[in-house]
C-alpha cells in the first residue's frame, strides 16, 4: 500500500472514530442519571476505604505498639463493622444502577434499529444479509452496555477519587502522597498507548463476526439447494473456515486485553512497592531524609493499606477501557444501518409541500441508483385514478425498483414522485396502497388470521366477504376447519394458487385506492392463472390497478402498457 494510502486510511479511521464517540456521548445523556448514580456509589465506597485504612491502622497501632485491651477498642470495631456494612450497599447500589444504565441504553437502541428497519422497509434492506442484520441487533448493542454501564461511572470515579485519597495523604506525609501523584498518571499513559489500536482490532472482530452470522444463515436457509446440488460438505468447510477467521479475530482482542492488563498491573504493583520500601526503611531507621516528615507505626500503616486502594479505581479504568473500544467498534456498525435513514430522506420532500396535478401519481425526472450501478434514469410518468396499467420490460429493466419506489419501501435517488397532488413518503403510500409481490408472506396461524392482518378491526362478515370474492372459500370450504385452518410459514401447505388468493383478500380488505401487484401470475399453471386474473378484475375493478409483468394474456387484459428498457421509459 502507498504511504499516502496508509495515511488517508489512519485519517478516514480516526475521524470515523470520532463520530462514533460523538454518537455515544449524545447516547449517554439519556441514562445520564443512572451513570451519575453508578459513579457517586464509587466514589462513595471509595471514601469508606480511606476510614476503613484510618480505622484498622487505629486498631492495630493500639493493639501492638500500644498493647491496648479490647474494651476501648469498641467504638473503633462498631465503626470498622459500619463501614464493611456501608460499602457493601455501595457495591451493591454501583452493580444496580449500572445494570439499569446497560439495560436502558440496550432497549432504547434496538427499538431505533426496529424503527430504522420499519422506515427503511423489506426492499431497501433485501440486499443485506438477514444474520448480519441480527448480529448488530443483538450482540453488537450488548456491547455497548459495558461502556455506558462500567467505563463511563468509572471515568468519573477516576476523575475526582484518586485526588480525595492524595489530599488524605497530603497533610500526613507529603512524600508517600508525591509518590502516589507522579506513579498515578503511568497508567492511564500506558493504558492509552495499549490501547490505541484496541478499537480498531474490537471492530475487525464484530465485522467478523457480522459476516459470520450472515453467512451461516443465509447456508441454512439454502440447506436443500446446498444438498441438492451436492455442495453441502464444502459449505460445512467454508463455515469452518469463517469461524476460524472470527476466533483469530477474538484472540487478537484477548491479546491486547492480556499485554494491557500485565502492563498495567506492573506499574501499579511498582508503585505500591516504592511506598512499602520508603515507609519500611523509615521505620527501620535505614534512611534518612532531614526534609522528610517523621513517620509513625500508625501513619505508615495507613498509607500502606491506603496506596493499593490508591491505584484500584485506575486499574479498573483501564480493564473498562475495553469496553469503551468495543463500544466504538459496536457503535460503527450501529451507526451504519441507522445512517441509512439520513441517506434514504435525501429523496423525500416535505408533506407540507403541494402541487396542482390532474395525475393520480406523477413522477418527475425520477432516478434511481445504487451506489455506482444507475437503475433508473429520468422517469418521467403520469398515473390516472382508475386506471389498469401493465408494467412490462425484461428482467433488469427496473420494474421492480420502480415499483419499490412508488409503494414508498424505497426513496429516489433524483427527482421527486407525488401521489395526489402530494409528495410521496412513506406513511402516504400506506395509507394509499396495497402492494402484492411475487410470492406474499403468509404466517403461520389461520387463514382468517392472515386476511385480517389488512385490517385487525375489521368484523368477521367483512373477512367472509373478502374471502369469498377472492376465491379464497373455493379451497378452505374443502378444509375441516374452513377459514380456520392452520397453515405454517410461508404458507406451507398450500399451492401458490392459493397463497396468491389468501393475499388478493388481504389487499382487498384493506380498501386502498391503488393496488401494485408484482408478477402475480409467476410460477402458476395456466388453469390456476385464468382463475386469479378473473378474481383480480372482479376484486379491484373500481381501483387503479399497476401490474408488473411478462405474461401476454395478464397484459392484454390492461388498458394502458409501461415499457421500461434498461431503466429508461421507452
Amino acid at each position: 500500500m502507498h504511504p499516502d494510502d496508509n495515511q488517508r486510511y489512519f485519517d478516514q479511521h480516526q475521524a470515523r472514530e470520532k463520530i462514533c464517540a460523538r454518537w455515544l456521548k449524545k447516547q449517554s445523556k439519556t441514562v445520564r442519571k443512572s451513570i451519575l448514580l453508578t459513579a457517586l456509589a464509587g466514589i462513595a465506597n471509595g471514601i469508606a476505604v480511606i476510614i476503613q485504612a484510618g480505622l484498622l491502622a487505629n486498631i492495630l497501632s493500639a493493639l501492638i505498639i500500644d498493647n491496648a485491651t479490647l474494651k476501648p477498642l469498641i467504638p473503633l470495631l462498631a465503626g470498622l463493622v459500619v463501614v464493611f456494612i456501608f460499602r457493601s450497599f455501595c457495591v451493591y447500589a454501583q452493580q444496580v444502577t449500572g445494570f439499569q444504565a446497560g439495560a436502558s441504553i440496550r432497549t432504547a437502541l434496538r427499538q431505533q434499529l426496529t424503527d430504522t428497519f420499519a422506515v427503511l422497509g423489506s426492499a431497501a434492506l433485501k440486499n443485506q444479509q438477514s444474520g448480519a442484520l441480527a448480529a448488530v441487533t443483538l450482540e453488537q448493542v450488548d456491547a455497548l452496555a459495558p461502556y455506558f454501564s462500567r467505563y463511563l461511572p468509572q471515568h468519573y470515579i477516576v476523575g475526582l477519587l484518586p485526588f480525595i485519597m492524595i489530599a488524605v495523604v497530603m497533610p500526613i506525609n507529603w512524600l508517600v502522597g508525591c509518590i502516589l501523584l507522579f506513579t498515578a498518571p503511568l497508567i492511564p499513559l500506558f493504558m492509552i498507548l495499549v490501547g490505541m489500536g484496541a478499537s480498531s482490532t474490537q471492530r475487525s472482530q464484530f465485522l467478523a463476526l457480522t459476516r459470520m452470522s450472515g453467512y451461516f444463515l443465509d447456508r441454512l436457509q439454502g440447506l436443500a439447494t446446498l444438498k441438492l446440488f451436492g455442495q453441502a460438505e464444502q459449505e460445512l468447510k467454508n463455515i469452518h473456515k469463517v469461524a476460524d477467521g472470527f476466533r483469530e479475530k477474538t484472540m487478537a482482542v484477548l491479546r491486547i486485553a492480556f499485554l494491557s492488563s500485565a502492563v498495567l498491573e506492573f506499574f501499579s504493583a511498582v508503585a505500591v512497592a516504592l511506598v512499602a520500601v520508603y515507609v519500611g526503611l523509615i521505620l527501620l531507621g535505614q534512611i534518612h531524609f532531614t526534609f522528610a516528615p517523621p513517620i509513625s507505626f500508625k501513619i505508615a500503616l495507613f498509607v500502606l493499606l491506603l496506596a493499593p486502594e490508591f491505584f484500584i479505581p485506575l486499574r479498573q479504568l483501564a480493564i473498562y477501557y475495553h469496553d469503551k473500544a468495543a463500544a466504538l467498534g459496536a457503535a460503527d456498525a450501529i451507526l451504519t444501518i441507522l445512517e441509512q435513514v439520513e441517506k434514504t430522506n435525501v429523496g423525500w420532500v416535505s408533506d407540507s409541500v403541494t402541487q396542482q396535478s390532474k395525475s393520480l401519481i406523477e413522477f418527475n425526472n425520477v432516478s434511481k441508483s445504487y451506489d455506482q450501478r444507475q437503475v433508473l434514469t429520468d422517469i418521467n410518468l403520469n398515473i390516472h385514478q382508475g386506471e389498469k396499467i401493465a408494467l412490462i420490460g425484461a428482467s433488469g429493466a427496473g420494474k421492480t425498483t420502480l415499483l419499490n419506489l412508488l409503494s414508498g419501501f424505497e426513496t429516489a435517488t433524483e427527482g421527486s414522485i407525488w401521489l395526489n397532488g402530494q409528495a410521496l413518503n412513506r406513511n402516504h403510500a400506506l395509507q394509499n396502497m396495497a402492494y402484492i409481490g411475487q410470492s406474499s408472506y403468509l404466517f403461520y396461524g389461520s387463514i382468517y388470521d392472515n386476511i385480517a392482518l389488512a385490517n385487525p378491526h375489521t368484523t368477521a362478515q367483512q373477512i367472509q366477504t373478502a374471502a369469498k370474492l377472492a376465491g379464497v372459500t373455493e379451497f378452505s370450504e374443502q378444509l375441516a376447519d374452513g377459514l380456520q385452518t392452520l397453515i405454517g410459514e410461508r404458507g406451507y401447505g398450500l399451492s401458490g394458487g392459493q397463497q396468491q388468493r389468501i393475499a388478493l383478500a388481504r389487499a382487498f380488505l384493506k380498501n386502498a385506492d391503488i393496488i401494485i401487484l408484482d408478477e402475480p401470475t409467476a410460477n402458476l399453471d395456466k388453469e390456476t392463472k385464468t382463475c386469479l386474473l378473473v378474481v383480480i378484475k372482479q376484486l379491484f375493478n373500481d381501483k387503479t390497478l399497476i401490474i408488473a409483468s411478462h405474461d401476454a394474456e395478464v397484459i392484454e387484459g390492461m388498458d394502458r402498457q409501461i415499457v421500461l428498457q434498461h431503466g429508461r421509459l421507452a
